[in-house]
């Protein structure tokens, strides 16, 4: 193959998938490269294998094809020069890599780790990436002085073009200090990222999985089930975030979600098989999986059926190969940090008997004893009537004040763990919902109270159930935690029918659209708004919201590309408001749908056409009314860009 040939197939490449047909082809390349003349080309080529071996989990051979690459580099410096800042960014992930690969000896390493510096001091580049990386490979072999000393120096030194994003070096760093035992250190290191503030391409992602425990064993339940609710999604097509996928198995097992968990596991049984996956993401599959598996074993459900077994089965199976990989790192290491830290991770016992979740998923279960545990005649009376009395105070002071009411219930529901039968709990807790709603501005509290009133609904009345789903999920909206609405009204939408008359369903259904939108979900944004709007045609009281229903569909159909459908309902959207008398809102639907057509291919005079009849409409109007004036304007202004911009393309 000649230079061009080469070049020609590396774009194909590009197109593939990581993957061993991938590899095989950039292997190809590099070996037809390295026989021609054309030093940058064959480096190009190296650079691309190097990342696909990355990324196909084939880390073990990444320091050959970036060896050969180094080598060129220094021999070639003028042919090579423009890829300077790329040669040295994925030098840096390359050694990376090796942290995690126990077929590499320390000392293959440590010489990786030195060129690594060397080669960063000799750019003039910041030691911050090196000393973070030496951090993390003392974290994984046990040295924990090491790693906190380390990651110190890395915090300290300043930040260059070479400095990982902000989301991702606070993720590195909240491992850390959680690895040291300080859940409340790396919580403050990923507060930005959890909160949205800092984020990349793989962040929020890991750290929402990687927080799910420690929010919980510092007390932060709600925090943790919204990281669930929100994080899941994020992760669960990617198969480079399997263990970001085990940890939400992880979490689910130790807090009496052990349903929910098997059902993730159940949607990614094919990855159980996937022994040849990069050894440290297998390593923490497994060993997140198996932390489910022993909590299923425990509830006397190892004869479940799961994958081409059963969850005993495939539990044995996979604490072998868990022995296996940590044997392996030990070797590597000279020590058995790896054994011990995964051991203690099987070990765990669950650290809450249930926390709702809002998303229900059932497990077979011998008969048991009714949901009161004990009858309440069996505490022969104090307790029961105690919390009779605060329920009665509770009930009493709803309507007129809604915080005493709240206190009440609340102390009722604590005191009646053993005492309330079934349905009286339920009861207390869809009252507890009723008196935060009465407050204002208790947006998280009433969805927490709702997501468990929805928990003590399961079994007695499923449109309580899925009630309190939507009141928590609105609450949510409300209080603009998008992921976590988004997940509980696509539960409760998805779950059943929902006991709403079709006016507010059409409400549930544009706000579960708006929470999509502001995820970039638009696509099924544009659904919900659709079918919210189709549920309110036969309601002409509700015209004003079946507008803007119809306008907010056109907007999510504009974004994902939809441009014929995007201006059926711009059309539908102006219909609407023309029967209300919104001379603007009717003008703006029009000019959009103008727009998209002008811009389109199909039919860019019926854009303007559309645009020179507004304006005729409008100017009869436009004496009478200033708003009527002001759209005249804007029509005529957006017209006359229209036509220049046919001008200039002509």
């Amino acid at each position: 193959m000649d230079a061009a040939e080469i070049g020609a197939a590396l774009v194909q490449v590009y197109a593939l998938p990581h993957g061993r047909t991938r590899t095989e082809r950039l292997e190809t390349l590099a070996a037809a490269a390295r026989t021609g003349s054309d030093r940058a080309l064959e480096g190009r080529v190296l650079l691309e294998l190097a990342q696909s071996y990355t990324y196909a989990g084939e880390r073990d051979l990444v320091p050959v094809a970036y060896g050969r690459l180094l080598r060129i580099y220094d021999d070639h410096p003028a042919e090579l020069g423009s890829m300077t800042h790329s040669v040295h960014w994925y030098l840096k992930w390359v050694t990376w890599g090796m942290v995690g690969n126990p077929a590499l000896p320390l000392s293959t390493i440590d010489r990786w780790f030195d060129e690594l510096d060397s080669r960063y001091r000799q750019r003039g580049y910041s030691p911050r990436p090196v000393l973070a990386l030496r951090s993390e490979l003392a974290r994984e072999i046990g040295d924990t002085a090491a790693a906190a000393a380390w990651l110190e120096q890395a915090m300290a030194a300043p930040r260059d073009s070479m400095s990982d994003c902000d989301a991702c070096e606070r993720g590195e760093w909240g491992v850390t200090s959680v690895s040291l035992g300080d859940d409340e250190g790396g919580l403050a290191h990923w507060k930005p990222v959890l909160d949205g503030e800092r984020t990349c391409a793989e962040e929020p992602h890991r750290v929402l999985a990687q927080a799910l425990l420690p929010l919980v064993r510092t007390g932060r339940v709600a925090a943790a089930r919204g990281a669930h609710l929100t994080g899941y999604p994020l992760v669960r097509h990617t198969e480079d975030l399997r263990p970001s996928v085990a940890s939400h198995m992880e979490f689910c097992a130790l807090t009496g979600n052990e349903a929910r968990g098997l059902e993730i596991l159940t949607e990614h049984a094919n990855w159980l098989a996937d022994s040849g996956a990069d050894a440290g993401a297998r390593l923490a599959f497994a060993t997140g999986v198996c932390v489910l598996l022993r909590r299923l074993v425990a509830l006397r459900l190892g004869d479940l059926p799961l994958a081409e077994g059963t969850v005993e089965s495939v539990r044995a199976r996979l604490e072998v190969e868990i022995g296996a990989l940590c044997a392996r790192y030990d070797a590597r290491n000279g020590n058995s940090s790896v054994s011990l830290r995964t051991a203690a991770r099987l070990a765990a016992e669950p650290l809450l008997d249930r926390l709702p979740l809002g998303l229900r998923s059932t497990l077979p279960r011998a008969a048991s004893a009714p949901d009161s545990v004990r009858a309440a005649d069996d505490f022969s009376g104090d307790r029961a009537t105690e919390v009779r009395r605060l329920a009665e105070l509770g009930a009493a002071r709803l309507a007129d004040t809604p915080e005493e009411a709240e206190a009440h219930l609340r102390e009722a529901l604590a005191l009646g763990t053993q005492v309330l039968a079934g349905e009286e709990a339920a009861r207390l807790g869809a009252q507890l919902v009723i008196a935060i709603a009465s407050q204002p501005d208790r947006e998280l509290d009433l969805a927490d109270a709702a997501v468990r009133a929805a928990a003590r609904w399961e079994g007695l009345s499923e449109p309580d159930v899925l009630h309190h789903t939507v009141v928590a999920a609105r609450a949510f909206h409300r209080a603009e935690r998008h992921g976590e609405a988004v997940a509980l009204f696509e539960h409760a939408l998805l779950s059943g029918a929902i006991p709403y008359p079709s006016g507010e369903l059409a409400v549930v259904r544009a706000q579960f659209g708006r929470s999509l939108n502001a995820l970039n979900r638009h696509r099924e944004a544009a659904r919900q708004f659709l079918e919210a709007a189709r549920l309110l045609e036969r309601d002409p009281e509700r015209t004003k919201l079946h507008a803007e229903l119809a306008w907010s569909a056109a907007t999510a159909l504009e974004y994902c590309g939809q441009d014929d459908e995007a201006v059926a309902a711009y059309q539908r959207a102006a219909q609407l408001w023309a029967g209300l008398g919104a001379v603007a809102e009717r003008a703006r639907c029009l000019r959009a749908a103008a727009w998209l057509r002008v811009c389109g291919e199909a039919d860019p005079e019926s854009g303007l056409t559309s645009m020179r009849t507004l304006i005729a409409e409008l100017a009869p109007l436009a004496g009478r009314s200033a708003e009527a004036a002001d759209e005249l304007a804007r029509t005529r202004e957006q017209l006359a860009r229209m036509r220049e911009m046919g001008d200039a393309t002509a």
